[in-house]
C-alpha cells in the first residue's frame, strides 16, 4: 500500500492544468465554482487530484453550483436578504425577485454557463440560492411546483419569501423557455436548527441538516477522507473571508438589488450579520470584519 507521502509525490507529478484568462474556473468534480489564479484546489491544494476547469476552456453545463452555495454553506448571505426584502413594499416585491433573477442571469452570462439547456436546474437552483433551503419538486396538471422545506430556518416572513421567489421564476421561466407556470409551497420537514460544521482540512464551513457531532463531506461525500465536526470553540475570520473571496459574486449582487428599495436600516443588516457570524466563534481584526461586510455586499 502507499504511504501518504507516496500517494502526494504521484498527484504533484500529474501535468498542470491550463490558467482561465479571466480567473474563473468551475470543477467537474465537487460542482463548484471559483475566482483565483490558477487551477489548483483552493481548500485541498497539493491533496485533491482534480485542477480546476477555465471557463474559457469549457464551459459549465449547469447552475449547480449556485444549489450547493444554497444548500451547505452558511446562511449568512440568505438572512440578510430575508431581512432586507421585509423591508420592501408588499406591492414591490415580485419586482424584487424580478431585479435578482435578472442578476442571476448576469451572473450565469459571465460564467459562461449552459443554462437555457438546463431550464428546470436553473429555477431549482435560484430557488435554492435565495431561500437558502432544501427545495423539491412536483410536476402538477398545470404547472411545476418547488416545495421549499423548512423555510423558517431563514425567511421568517414566508409571504415576502413567495412572492419574492415567483417574480423571480417568472423572469427565469420566460428566458429559459420554459412553457408552463412555477409555483412555489412550503412545507416543513426538520424543524429546529440547522448543523453548523468545520473541517480541519479544507477549513471550510458547512450549515445544513439536522444538528450532529459531525457529518460526512457535504461536497464529496464518496471520496473525501475527512468528517466535518459540530463547531465548538473560535475560528479565524480569515477563513470565511477566503471562502467568500474564492465564491462568485452573486451574494454582492443580491444585496445590490435589494438595497435601495429596502426601508430597513443599514446598519441594523451589519449588525446583525456580524451578531451571527461571531455565534459561530469567528474572529478577526476589524479590517478583515471590513471586508467580510464588502465580500458580502454590505460594505
Amino acid at each position: 500500500m502507499l504511504s501518504m507521502k507516496e500517494k502526494l509525490a504521484r498527484i504533484a507529478a500529474l501535468p498542470d492544468g491550463i490558467v482561465s484568462p479571466s480567473g474563473h474556473y468551475w470543477c467537474a468534480t465537487c460542482k463548484k465554482f471559483f475566482r483565483m489564479e490558477d487551477p489548483s484546489c483552493p481548500y485541498m491544494t497539493g491533496m485533491c487530484i482534480n485542477n480546476a476547469i477555465p471557463i474559457e476552456a469549457i464551459a459549465p453545463p449547469h447552475p449547480i453550483a449556485y444549489e450547493r452555495f444554497g444548500l451547505f454553506y452558511p446562511r449568512f448571505p440568505q438572512r440578510a436578504l430575508a431581512h432586507l426584502s421585509a423591508g420592501v413594499n408588499a406591492g414591490e416585491l415580485e419586482s424584487l425577485g424580478c431585479a435578482l433573477a435578472e442578476a442571476y442571469l448576469e451572473e450565469l452570462v459571465e460564467w459562461r454557463v449552459a443554462y437555457r439547456d438546463n431550464p428546470v436546474e436553473t429555477l431549482k437552483s435560484f430557488t435554492i440560492f435565495i431561500s437558502g433551503c432544501e427545495v423539491s419538486q412536483r410536476r402538477l396538471e398545470d404547472r411545476l411546483l418547488f416545495i421549499v422545506l423548512d423555510p423558517d430556518n431563514v425567511w421568517s416572513e414566508l409571504e415576502v419569501l413567495r412572492q419574492v421567489l415567483e417574480g423571480g421564476l417568472e423572469r427565469l421561466r420566460q428566458e429559459v423557455g420554459f412553457s408552463d407556470p412555477v409555483g412555489v409551497g412550503f412545507i416543513e420537514i426538520v424543524p429546529g436548527p440547522l448543523g453548523r460544521y468545520f473541517c480541519p482540512k479544507c477549513r471550510m464551513y458547512f450549515e445544513f441538516g439536522k444538528a450532529r457531532d459531525s457529518v460526512i463531506c457535504p461536497l464529496m461525500p464518496q471520496k473525501c477522507m475527512f468528517e466535518p465536526t459540530a463547531i465548538a470553540g473560535t475560528y479565524p475570520l480569515a477563513d470565511l473571508l477566503k471562502i467568500y473571496r474564492i465564491t462568485p459574486r452573486l451574494y454582492g449582487r443580491m444585496m445590490e438589488v435589494v438595497r435601495p428599495i429596502s426601508r430597513i436600516e443599514w446598519q441594523h443588516i451589519v449588525d446583525a450579520l456580524d451578531e451571527e457570524v461571531c455565534g459561530w466563534g469567528f474572529e478577526g481584526t476589524e479590517e478583515e470584519w471590513a471586508a467580510l461586510h464588502v465580500a458580502l455586499g454590505l460594505g
